[in-house]
């Protein structure tokens, strides 16, 4: 029988039922590899197609591992603390494929993505993120990209990741020395993951990052009673009880059966890749700011910037309570349209709510459903070196105002459906819940630049509340633009037979 998408229950990967195909699919997509370090080569193929699929086939075969090894050594860390291996994964972007030979007709039948009533700008895999970034997702124009982004011309991306970083960088120089003159590295991006004292991830900006994913697997639940979405008493290993909010998703939300090979159970995943670059001291002193212009004292300052994320720096829930220090502080069973309808705790536009509603989609009259399909398996990791810690106290000085970010990442079975229309139609979009006028993204929404008026002249003040759950107590302010995308491409991460049998 064939595999599933559509399963209403963890996949437990011990199952021997799924040894064939996890070994066929690529780590990283189901669960995260959990390195703190990695190097992302981004490559051109500068040899012939034969000799580009020579090189794609050596690479996998040294680097790439599958989602079944991944979860066995993921299974020995839990139960023997011995740590997993170098970590590698291969994306090939629409160029890619036409440079290994592949053609463009054969490409556009079978990379044609699914998604409603796509616009004629709507972002997909086979014309690339800059094809419509200006005008579909609001980034700035190619040309502002950085330095081998704005050419256009990346082919693949090899991801080398592992928790010691000089061995990782022995291995990304034996890489780049094994793909010699067959292929260009147009850019290099390194990422190192910021953690707390306790281990939590964090990003720049000081807050706890990685909440709220969407879980696929038996082994992230500490129990399997029920499973099915909004059942049953799921319990998640990492957040408890999820009987209010399950993240549980089938695997359809990030694979796909990969369209160039003819085995049946063979999946892949489209993949989205965006350097975000973070101005700290800018959006620091705008927390300050907003604390002020809201009349917030003491330690109710803290909300200005839980406003804007949605979270308190530690992870607290603003929805659940309105200051920091909530037990659990990562807590994660939660609805909007339950807890804060009207959005008197948590506004409409902080960052987490408008890219993971939560049930605000029913006041649209339409079901969760069209609100779940939209979420996207996040895989991101920090980037750029700073004078200190972001938890640790800092003068403003010391805060950095460029060359630190996001290399965001994350994985989805439809670029148009999942990444571009979270990007588009919730965090950029301005009217995100009709008549409620809420405003961008404080975090990473993008005017849209798609227009001959002044993008600034059309800017919508966020609705920001000085009392917390106070319907009444509302004040309008700007508060947004202190991400700024440095360059990105759009790619498919394909099956590993795929992989294995281009040599032939």
């Amino acid at each position: 029988m064939p595999l599933n998408l559509n399963n209403t229950k963890p996949i437990d990967t011990a199952d021997p039922a799924h040894r064939d195909w996890l070994d066929n699919v690529q780590g990283n997509i189901l669960s995260g590899h959990g390195r703190d370090h990695t190097v992302h080569l981004f490559l051109h193929f500068s040899a012939d197609s034969t000799t580009a699929r020579q090189l794609v086939s050596e690479l996998t075969s040294h680097y790439v591992t599958s989602a079944l090894k991944q979860e066995a050594e993921r299974r020995q860390f839990r139960d023997h603390k011995i740590p997993g291996g170098l970590f590698g994964a291969f994306c090939l972007s629409s160029l890619g494929y036409l440079a290994l030979g592949f053609e463009q007709n054969d490409l556009n039948t079978k990379f044609a993505e699914a998604g409603g009533q796509p616009r004629p700008t709507d972002s997909n895999f086979l014309e690339g993120m800059a094809a419509h970034g200006v005008a579909d997702l609001g980034d700035p124009p190619q040309e502002e990209w950085g330095s081998g982004y704005r050419e256009g011309q990346i082919h693949a991306m090899l991801l080398l990741a592992d928790d010691d970083r000089d061995f990782l960088l022995r291995e990304a120089r034996k890489a780049i020395d094994s793909i010699g003159p067959r292929a260009e590295v147009v850019c290099v991006e390194h990422g190192h993951a910021l953690r707390t004292d306790s281990g939590e991830g964090i990003e720049h900006f000081g807050y706890v990052d990685g909440r709220s994913q969407p879980l696929f697997l038996a082994a992230d639940f500490k129990s399997l009673d029920g499973g099915a979405i909004g059942t049953g008493t799921l319990e998640s290993e990492s957040n408890g009880k999820v009987d209010v909010w399950n993240p549980f998703e089938p695997l359809k939300l990030v694979l796909i059966r990969d369209p160039m090979v003819q085995t049946e159970d063979r999946f892949g995943s489209y993949f989205v890749f965006r350097k975000l670059e973070q101005n700290v001291r800018a959006f620091t002193v705008a927390e300050q700011v907003l604390a002020d212009t809201l009349g917030l004292k003491e330690e109710d300052r803290e909300r200005a910037g839980a406003m804007a994320v949605g979270r308190f720096r530690d992870g607290t829930p603003l929805v659940l309570s309105p200051t920091d220090g909530f037990v659990p502080a990562k807590e994660n069973n939660f609805r909007y349209d339950v807890h804060d309808g009207e959005g008197n705790k948590c506004p409409f536009h902080a960052h987490i709510r408008k890219t993971n509603p939560r049930g605000d989609i029913k006041a649209l009259g339409l079901p969760e459903a069209a609100e779940r399909d939209h979420r996207i398996a996040r895989r991101g990791i920090t980037y750029g070196d700073r004078n200190r810690h972001p938890n640790a106290f800092q003068a403003i000085d010391d805060l950095p105002s460029k060359d630190v970010g996001l290399l965001f990442m994350c994985y989805q079975a439809s670029i148009r459906n999942q990444f571009a229309f979270m990007q588009r139609g919730w965090a950029n979009n301005q009217d995100f819940i009709p008549r409620r006028s809420t405003g961008l993204d404080p975090i990473i929404g993008q005017l849209d630049r798609d227009t001959p008026a002044d993008p600034l002249n059309r800017r919508i003040p966020q609705k920001w509340r000085t009392e917390y759950g106070n319907p009444q107590s509302v004040k309008e302010a700007t508060f947004e633009l202190f991400v700024k995308m440095k360059g990105g491409e759009f790619f498919f991460a394909p099956s590993l037979e795929f992989l294995r049998g281009l040599r032939a």
